[in-house]
């Protein structure tokens, strides 16, 4: 049976501030020799990714955390933010001192001094920077049309408030990229995440679900887990993902994609 395989990016594909490991291609050049379809399944919106994913042939992918998602370059699924959200979320966050981004298929746009503040997170959290393709600074998101995820951060640590302000508007999740989750989180609208964009790709492929497999690592990455024909969390998972997947396999940079596609039969 062809599987269509969904992997999250940042923990999963790449190690945080990392190139892709040659393992980790390897193993996904060889599941595509052997018929099987491969997805991306991140946070990232089009155009944020890192360039260097494009030695992978992929068949489309869910993106911004499930606000998109495209099938051999087509357009097949959007839930995109109102301009009510955008500006309630803009006023609220920026009169607290909070700093915000927020994306569209692209370009990402930030007020302020949101892009210092985050390297200055990665360089303290990780110890390197993660690369984000295609980020702007504008003075104001006037204009802006369709954002499909908000990013936010805290920087007095904060996150409860905002959690408190946001929670019955939006989904606010921790982050993905090994930041504190009193520092940073996305923002999302309500019942839009990687899950419901997976189901909405395999309907418009025609395939079932029990056909999928997909691969994550972080908070971003329950709903399409449990939604999956089979879910595979990375070693380096947080616990709560582990504990709801059908199989953990090794760390992202320990051949834990390549270990897992073996473990199933598909290399």
């Amino acid at each position: 049976m062809t599987r269509y395989l969904f992997f999250d990016v940042d923990g999963t594909l790449l190690p945080f501030g990392k190139a892709l490991p040659r393992d980790t291609l390897a193993a996904l050049l060889k599941a595509k020799e052997n018929g099987h379809k491969l997805f991306l399944s991140t946070g990232r919106s089009p155009a944020e990714l890192d360039p260097r994913l494009g030695e992978i042939p992929f068949d489309g992918g869910v993106y911004s955390g499930g606000a998109r998602a495209f099938v051999n370059g087509e357009d097949i699924y959007g839930a995109f933010f109102s301009d009510e959200d955008i500006a309630f979320f803009t006023e609220e966050s920026l009169s607290r001192g909070w700093k915000i981004l927020v994306q569209t298929d692209t370009m990402s746009y930030y007020l302020d001094d949101f892009d210092t503040q985050l390297k200055a997170l990665f360089d303290r959290y990780i110890g390197r920077d993660i690369y984000i393709n295609n980020l702007r600074r504008l003075p104001s998101f006037d204009g802006v049309h369709g954002v499909t995820k908000l990013i936010l951060i805290t920087p007095d640590g904060d996150m409860e408030k905002a959690h408190a302000l946001f929670d019955s508007r939006f989904d606010v999740i921790n982050n993905t990229v090994g930041v504190p989750s009193s520092l940073m989180a996305e923002v999302a609208q309500k019942n839009v995440n990687k899950g419901r964009a997976m189901l909405e790709t395999l309907r418009h492929c025609a395939v079932p679900v029990e056909a999928s497999m997909a691969f994550g690592d972080g908070a971003n990455d329950y709903e399409i887990i449990q939604a999956a024909g089979c879910g595979v969390a990375m070693g380096n998972a947080e616990e709560g993902l582990k504990a709801c997947a059908d199989y953990v396999t090794a760390d992202c940079d320990d051949d834990g994609i390549g270990k897992a596609l073996r473990h199933f039969g598909l290399i």
